[in-house]
């Protein structure tokens, strides 16, 4: 496979020069990843940066007390991992997971930091994804700290459903087919939670589900199920502040 055309593809890359990515196309390795197996925990992370080239990858935080986790960001093609340590070339307390067939480009964290230096195509395609990244974090902070969970489940739907799906309602994209249990790490609740809230949706006519993947059939009442439980939640704090 060629590794220039694969780099000409990936947005941190596709304003370097073709001689500029010939050059450090020699420095990265392709590398492919069985599903459910474990890509990089934290001591990897200050030794390699990765490209996402295809499948899905979780980047995750557990708890060594109960075994919970939560899924920081799920990554796709044309993300890429582990940017924490890519800008401070420290190790990042988190453990990456292939959850499908993965294919990554791995390049040594130190010639990728001498790229970030040099090159400032790449430099500010990097400071747009981390930007990007940030937003995502704050967003998961905020749903945590504000919202109770059908409203995060619900907003982890609006968020990845595919309005240009064909048939009958529209289906999720990044988290199509993931267990209830991937889910529950993404929204920080557990599987019997989210379990009880899709047989809720379900009841409702608002989402189908089917081998494991999701369809929205309602968008509509979805829309309405998270606005009235983001009023519900206004309304109590309302109620907190005038007493």
């Amino acid at each position: 496979m060629n590794i220039v055309s694969l780099l000409e593809k990936h947005p941190l890359f596709a304003r370097i020069d073709r001689a500029t990515l010939g050059q450090m196309a020699r420095t990265f390795v392709l590398e492919s990843w069985r599903k459910d197996r474990e890509i990089a925990g934290s001591a990897e992370s200050a030794r390699n940066f990765r490209l996402i080239i295809s499948g899905r990858v979780k980047i995750a935080r557990g708890s060594a007390d109960d075994a919970r986790e939560i899924t920081l960001w799920l990554l796709g093609r044309g993300d890429a991992f582990d940017i924490v340590s890519a800008l401070d070339g420290q190790p990042h307390d988190v453990s990456a997971w292939a959850l499908d067939e993965v294919e990554t480009l791995a390049v040594p964290l130190p010639a990728f930091e001498q790229w970030l230096d040099r090159s400032e195509p790449l430099r500010l395609a990097m400071h747009r994804y981390v930007a990007r990244q940030l937003r995502e974090l704050t967003a998961l902070a905020s749903d945590l700290a504000l919202h109770d969970t059908m409203m995060r489940l619900a907003g982890l739907l609006l968020r990845h459903f595919d309005p240009k799906a064909p048939s009958r309602g529209a289906r999720v994209n990044l988290i199509r087919d993931l267990p209830q249990e991937e889910l529950a790490a993404l929204i920080g609740s557990v599987r019997v939670v989210v379990g009880r809230l899709f047989a809720e949706l379900k009841r409702e006519g608002v989402v189908e589900l089917h081998r494991g993947n999701i369809r929205i059939l309602d968008l509509k009442r979805l829309l309405d199920h998270a606005e009235n439980q983001a009023s519900r939640l206004r309304h109590r704090a309302h109620g907190r502040t005038a007493t």
